[in-house]
């Protein structure tokens, strides 16, 4: 129960940084009146959450190994892929519009 804990809160803090992200985003357009499309941070930050209540509850259930961290089940690593990938797209382009690039 103390690992799967413990996985949850290192989920939960990658979700707090990302969410810094969505807020930066959410700021940027109401200041600047430039869509930023901040709602779509919210897909990586819903895709964190998920992966981390499925790795800490259900893939270490089946596994049998509770300090799995965050390799070994199929399903939480998926998510986090996606959610990774979806998340460095997104704070690309918002980098690219807050800098000034070609829109």
């Amino acid at each position: 129960m103390v690992g799967s804990a413990l996985v949850l809160y290192c989920w939960i803090l990658a979700a707090a940084l990302s969410s810094a992200l969505f807020l930066i985003s959410r700021y940027y357009q109401l200041r600047y009146g430039q869509r930023s499309y901040y709602q779509l941070f919210l897909v990586p930050l819903a895709l964190f959450l998920g992966a981390g209540v499925w790795d800490a509850f259900v893939a270490n259930d089946y596994t049998g190994d509770a300090l799995r961290d965050f390799v070994g089940a199929w399903g939480p690593d998926l998510l986090l892929l996606i959610g990774g990938a979806t998340l460095i797209f997104l704070a690309y382009s918002l980098q690219r519009k807050m800098m000034g690039g070609r829109r």
